[in-house]
């Protein structure tokens, strides 16, 4: 199917699926409470992609062995870990193939072809949040990118449900464009964000809280600092002490160095912890300098224009977004309880 029909591993499982000829897992007889229901609503094993793309690579079919592709992390605990291709193990003519080698080198070349290296820096600010919502699993965030002539690269990013994304057949829900979805929350959040007003006086309250939190954490501080320029006070006149027992003979020389290197030593600590308080406590009078009721208005007004969403504030005000096979959104907000009392 792979070679001579030139189909890819969606259409073999498909083809498979449609012929009803049994999934792997039916034939190692897994029990079906090991397998999660609501990824198959009839509790029926299928074909997946992923399995004809592993059985097109196992080389037992050729008549070798593979060993070691998984390694325990520890022998203290039963975790394990997926070895890479060149950590493994082949013991070659082990048994009789039945796939022909002939036949077996064309599909590893033409698989080879095809090997994409996954980048896994592509992330998305919504990613974790968005489901389908026929089938209620998670969605998989897709990427596409393609240089263009002009040398620029264009990039959209899209959400699947993960059921689609193993096997059109288990789920209806096709993909979805990701600024679709953000264009519906920005909309949401600003009808959202409109029933929030906010007066001179409250914003004062907040300046004087932040003034207070502020000036405690100051006083904090300075405390520690008092606290260590004594230590090191203490130790110099230790130090003083030290050198008085050695001329008078009441320690030896080498006590003395001991003793001496010791205190030195700590005496170093101290000053390094003095240094670090002193830079928080020069950031701290940099930010009550900074604090302003007119910078606080403004930085308000920038946060309620909700432009810029960071993946922070998504993950605070977004509960949960849903999307169905009309590309319906649906939109569950966290603070909007919040807000109702």
């Amino acid at each position: 199917m792979y070679i001579n029909k030139g189909m890819s591993t969606t259409k073999i499982a498909d083809e498979l699926n449609r012929k009803e000829i049994l999934a792997p897992a039916e034939y190692l007889k897994i029990p079906l409470y090991m397998k999660k229901k609501d990824s198959n609503p009839d509790i029926k094993y299928l074909w997946l992609r992923a399995q004809i793309g592993k059985i097109l690579k196992n080389e037992v079919y050729i008549g070798n062995v593979v060993g070691r592709k998984y390694q325990k992390v520890s022998h203290k605990i039963a975790k394990v870990r997926i070895t890479k291709e060149e950590e493994h193990v082949v013991v070659e003519n082990m048994h009789e193939p039945i796939i022909d080698l002939d036949i077996w080198n064309k599909v590893q070349e033409k698989l080879n072809s095809k090997v994409i290296t996954r980048n896994r820096k592509y992330n998305h600010q919504l990613k974790g949040l968005v489901f389908c919502k026929e089938c209620g699993k998670i969605a998989t965030l897709r990427c596409r990118e393609e240089q263009r002539k002009s040398g620029n690269v264009w990039r959209a990013d899209y959400f699947i449900c993960s059921n689609r994304n193993s096997y059109t057949g288990l789920c209806d829900c096709k993909q979805i464009q990701a600024k679709i979805i953000e264009n519906e929350i920005k909309k949401v959040l600003k009808q959202e964000i409109q029933k929030i007003t906010y007066s001179k006086e409250e914003l004062k309250k907040i300046y004087k809280e932040s003034q207070i939190e502020l000036k405690e954490e100051k006083n904090k501080l300075e405390k520690n600092l008092k606290k260590y320029n004594e230590k090191i006070n203490y130790k110099n006149n230790m130090l003083q002490e030290l050198y008085q027992d050695k001329i008078n003979k009441v320690i030896t020389l080498n006590d003395f160095e001991r003793f001496y290197k010791n205190t030195i030593q700590e005496k170093e600590e101290y000053i390094g912890k003095i240094k670090q308080l002193q830079i928080e406590i020069k950031q701290i009078n940099e930010k009550i300098d900074r604090i302003d009721i007119d910078k606080i208005e403004k930085q308000t007004k920038e946060v309620l224009d909700i432009e810029n969403i960071t993946k922070e504030m998504y993950q605070k005000l977004i509960e949960r977004i849903e999307f169905d096979k009309e590309k319906n959104i649906y939109i569950k907000l966290k603070f909007s309880k919040i807000l109702d009392k």
